[in-house]
C-alpha cells in the first residue's frame, strides 16, 4: 500500500471512529421526553378527615344553660347518641363539646331539622372556652354559626363574656361583604347588642326543604380567622379574634384556641357527619 492510499485510510478508519463515539453518547443521554409517573408529593395525599363523633358522646362534653358544665353527659336525653347520627330533642338549651381544643382546622357537619315549631335554631360552635364557670347564657365565651333556615352561615359573637372580632360589611348593614366588593371593615364587640354578623348574600338564604340535609363548614385559622361555608357556599368571615380582658369589657390576648361544639336551642334537630381535618398554621 502505497504512502498516499494508507493516509486515505487511516482518515476512513478515523472518521467511523468518531461517528460511532458521537452516536453512543446521544444514546446515553436521559430522556427528556420520558412519560413515567412523577413522584407522589404530600398535595396529592388523601384529605385526612377524622370523625369527632364516633356514635358514642364520650369524646365531648356538655354545657346547660343556668347549670353550666356537668359530668353526665346524657343529662335529661336532650343529646341522644345513635349509630350514625345525634338526635337532639326538644329541652334545655345548650351544647356538646369538644374535651379537647382546637386551633387550626377545618371542620364540617350535617344537620337536619326534625319537627317543625318555634325558631328552628341551633349552631356549630368554635373557640368554645373549656374552662368557662359562665351558668347563666345558653353557651360559654365562644363563636356561634347559626343554622337558622332563614339565615345559615350568620355568625354571633356569643355570650357576654366575648369574643371580639373583624369583618367586611356592606354599607349601612351588618351583612359580610367581601372586601374586593366593596366591603368595609367594621370592628365586632359581643358587649354591643349582642352583635350578629349576617351572612353574604343576606338576601338569597341556600338552605335544603325542611327535612333535607345541609352541610356547614368552618375553616379556623387560630385567632386569624374563621370562614364559614353553608352548603358549599362561602357565607361568612370573621378575622382577628380576641378575648376579652379579664374583668373588662376591651379587647385583650388573641383567641387562639377553644372546643368545638354542637348546639341545642330547644327544637329537634339530627347531626351527622361531624368531621374534622387538621391545617398548618
Amino acid at each position: 500500500m502505497n504512502q498516499t492510499k494508507r493516509k486515505q485510510y487511516l482518515a476512513t478508519l478515523v472518521g467511523i471512529a468518531a461517528a460511532f463515539l458521537t452516536t453512543t453518547t446521544i444514546q446515553a443521554e436521559p430522556d427528556s421526553s420520558s412519560t413515567a409517573a412523577p413522584e407522589k408529593t404530600a398535595s396529592t395525599a388523601k384529605d385526612d378527615w377524622q370523625p369527632l363523633y364516633r356514635g358514642n358522646l364520650d369524646d365531648f362534653r356538655i354545657y346547660f344553660r343556668g347549670q353550666g358544665y356537668i359530668d353526665d353527659v346524657h343529662s335529661q336525653d336532650v343529646f341522644v347518641a345513635e349509630p350514625k347520627q345525634i338526635h337532639v330533642r326538644k329541652g334545655t338549651n345548650g351544647l356538646i363539646v369538644t374535651k379537647v381544643p382546637h386551633s387550626y382546622y377545618h371542620v364540617k357537619v350535617d344537620y337536619r331539622w326534625g319537627a317543625k315549631g318555634g325558631s328552628m335554631n341551633a349552631g356549630l360552635m368554635t373557640h368554645v372556652d373549656l374552662a368557662s364557670t359562665c351558668v347563666k347564657d345558653n353557651r360559654p365565651q365562644s363563636i356561634e354559626i347559626n343554622m337558622k333556615a332563614d339565615a345559615p352561615g350568620s355568625i354571633w359573637l356569643a355570650s357576654k363574656l366575648g369574643p371580639f372580632g373583624s369583618t367586611f360589611i356592606e354599607k349601612g348593614t351588618k351583612n359580610y361583604l367581601p372586601e374586593d366588593q366593596g366591603g368595609i371593615a367594621h370592628d365586632a364587640s359581643p358587649f354591643r347588642n349582642r352583635t350578629i354578623l349576617a351572612r353574604y348574600p343576606d338576601a338569597k338564604p341556600n338552605s335544603n326543604p325542611h327535612g333535607e340535609w345541609n352541610t356547614l363548614e368552618a375553616i379556623v385559622h387560630g385567632s386569624e380567622s374563621v370562614e364559614i361555608i353553608h352548603n358549599g357556599q362561602t357565607v361568612n368571615l370573621v378575622t382577628k379574634l380576641l378575648a376579652p380582658k379579664a374583668g373588662s369589657k376591651e379587647p385583650g390576648l388573641p383567641l387562639v384556641e377553644g372546643g368545638i361544639g354542637l348546639q341545642s336551642e330547644g327544637q329537634e334537630i339530627f347531626y351527622r357527619n361531624f368531621v374534622i381535618k387538621k391545617l398548618k398554621p
